[in-house]
């Protein structure tokens, strides 16, 4: 399906200006997602020490249902072998990496079940400044079955520079300073508590400690700010950890980016990381009203009677109550039912251009409210034609014929008349 241009997000957003966007930065790298069963996730950072030494950070999570179990005396029990292997481009080199197992155990097959239960493996590899093949490996011991990916990564010298900043690691945090990593950047309702990692590192002479501050942006996925802030820090030494901690993040679900900021005389460095979040609290106010606009595409009218009669007291329980209807596996801790519905619906911001939001045009609609088509067939537009897309869905078998009436890509549905 060709993209189209995307139409402004369902949330209103104020943006705030932003007075310079550094030289000096660290790219951004996804997560990498190993396919195969057992399916995990991999992230890696890099980080540095108080000389500005790099090395590669490599975190492995893979969720408890992806994994075979088997009974034990007194519960159940999985296993898995890890591998990670660092192989310089440059031939003859050096490659650096390790290979361990692990075993797990639990009490009962319940707890093997939700997908927020995980192992998490951590190992950081010191490596010289260089470009690389990252190859992660899982094999699942019980099931026989082994998932891998690769990725090459560049590791930069940072011997030249004076003062910045590691990769960001993403997770949630307190006002203690305590950090707990999301190693996979997926959160639920936790992101309540998101903060940002980094070490900072400051090669210039003098004595410590130092004071610095940082500015911080968490960005949509159309690149608007939605927050933006300070954070001040005193270090006692050169590349010590600091945590940033937002000052609001109750996000909604969506594509976001973590980007933070350091400028310390002419030096000038930024880092960010993306993450998405798939489970949040009801919406609220003018946001609620919005909502209910794009629900109705799956309500029922009752269901939709009953949200607009609600008072904005009441529109948090009747919000959890329409989605706990339709969470088939309450037991995961995942509503898979609205992750699913607001995948579609952020998916419609991103391809599809109407005469507003993406989730208000026809396509955005159907889509919506039924998924992916299974095919897909276009006429292209001829002398005295228009251009005709459709879409078929088999199960049960439904056809939906749209047109672009104008040349623009402003697909509209002409058969069947209504939807």
């Amino acid at each position: 399906m060709r993209d189209r241009l995307c139409a402004p997000w369902l949330v209103a957003i104020a943006v705030t200006a932003f007075s310079f966007v550094p030289p000096g930065a660290a790219a951004d790298r996804p997560p990498l997602h190993g396919g195969a069963p057992p399916v995990f996730t991999s992230d890696m950072a890099i980080s540095v020490d108080s000389e500005g030494r790099p090395a590669l950070s490599v975190s492995v999570t893979v969720p408890y249902p992806e994994l075979q179990w088997v009974r034990l005396s007194g519960g159940y029990g999985a296993g898995v072998d890890l591998m990670v292997s660092l192989e310089p481009e440059q031939r003859g080199a050096r490659v650096f990496g390790d290979a361990w197992q692990r075993r797990l155990a639990v009490a009962a097959f319940e707890q093997t079940l939700p997908a927020s239960s995980a192992l998490v493996e951590l190992r950081t590899f010191r490596v010289p400044a260089g470009r690389y093949r990252a190859r992660i490996s899982v094999q699942d011991l019980n099931a026989g079955l082994g998932s891998s990916v690769t990725e090459r990564i560049e590791v930069p010298d940072y011997s030249k520079v004076s003062v910045g900043l590691s990769d960001l690691e993403l997770g949630t945090g307190d006002s203690s300073g305590r950090f707990n990593p999301v190693t996979t950047r997926v959160f639920g309702r936790d992101v309540s508590g998101l903060a940002a990692r980094a070490a900072l590192f400051d090669r210039r002479p003098g004595g410590w400690p130092r004071d610095y501050e940082m500015h911080y942006r968490i960005l949509d996925d159309q690149g608007l700010e939605i927050r933006a802030g300070q954070v001040a820090a005193t270090l006692r030494h050169s590349a010590e950890l600091v945590l940033i901690r937002p000052a609001q993040s109750d996000l909604f679900l969506g594509s976001y980016v973590f980007e933070v900021s350091l400028v310390e005389g002419r030096s000038r460095w930024r880092v960010d990381r993306s993450f998405e979040v798939e489970e949040s609290g009801p919406p609220q106010g003018k946001e609620f009203t919005r909502m209910l606009e794009v629900l109705s595409y799956i309500a029922e009218p009752k269901e939709m009677e009953r949200l607009r009669s609600l008072k904005p007291e009441g529109q948090a329980v009747g919000w959890e109550e329409f989605w706990r209807k339709r969470d088939q596996a309450p037991g995961t801790g995942r509503n898979e039912a609205m992750i699913e519905f607001f995948r579609r619906v952020r998916y419609t911001e991103r391809h599809f251009q109407g005469f507003g939001p993406g989730w208000r045009s026809d396509m955005g609609r159907i889509y919506i409210k039924y998924g992916p088509p299974e095919q897909i067939e276009t006429r292209a537009a001829e002398i005295g034609t228009t251009t005709l897309e459709t879409w078929t869905y088999s199960r049960p078998l439904r056809r939906f014929i749209f047109e672009d009436r104008d040349g623009f890509g402003r697909f509209v549905l002409v058969s069947p008349a209504f939807e």
